[in-house]
């Protein structure tokens, strides 16, 4: 299991809040361990995802809440968060809008205790991106099942998709690659791994559907 699933948001005390819940961290084990762990996106993953996943938030709002996700972050216990947003239908830009409110606030959070703030990335499941560049590649390896903000410490934001198992990880120790992720992810993947990954991220989504059909029902 991950470190810690939170159900939050203003929804988390519905009826069917747990359930949903279960399903949503099915299908993000899923895209981390048939995406980022499969095509080796990220060298800190860990075999099993859940080790890497930190704290997994399923946040049950209908519009993100800022001050709650900022929230969820300063109460974390572990380095690593993932706010998963399965309820919102924002937009790509409009999304990565909140997520750098969050940073901001969670950035201003972390300087008040004297302590270096972690950093983000959004992802969202209609993140357009191909294999024509390696900026063009971090928008498609970030079509993530559901819209989400993850944090990670600082120095591991070069590019492409992060899952770090901080049981394995020494933040002193770490020396970035001195190729961005991006860039070594753009050179490694070929023609046949970008087909795989696109019909992989479809799949995936197709089964996010599925599962989440009643659940859609019973909160909408």
């Amino acid at each position: 299991m991950a470190d810690r699933i939170v159900v939050a948001g203003a929804l988390r005390d519905h009826p069917a809040a747990q359930a949903f819940a279960r399903d949503v961290h099915y299908v993000h084990h899923r895209y981390a361990t048939d995406i980022v762990g499969a095509f080796t996106l990220c060298p800190h993953m860990a075999s099993e995802p859940d080790r890497a996943f930190g704290t997994f938030a399923v946040m049950l709002d209908r519009a993100v809440d800022v001050d709650a996700a900022v929230a969820q972050v300063l109460a974390a216990s572990s380095q690593v968060v993932h706010l998963v947003y399965p309820l919102v239908t924002d937009d790509v830009p409009t999304f990565e809008q909140h997520g750098q409110a969050m940073h901001r606030a969670v950035a201003e959070a972390f300087a008040k205790r004297d302590q270096r703030a972690p950093v983000h990335a959004a992802f969202h499941p209609r993140m357009r991106g191909d294999a024509t560049s390696a900026s063009r590649l971090v928008g498609l390896l970030r079509k993530a099942p559901d819209p989400f903000v993850q944090f990670v410490p600082e120095g591991l934001h070069e590019g492409g998709t992060q899952f770090i198992d901080m049981s394995t990880f020494d933040p002193a120790t770490y020396v970035p690659p001195p190729v961005s992720r991006a860039e070594g992810n753009f050179e490694r993947l070929g023609p046949d791994d970008i087909d795989s990954i696109t019909t992989r991220i479809a799949e995936i989504q197709r089964e996010r559907d599925r599962r989440y059909e009643g659940h859609l029902d019973a909160f909408a």
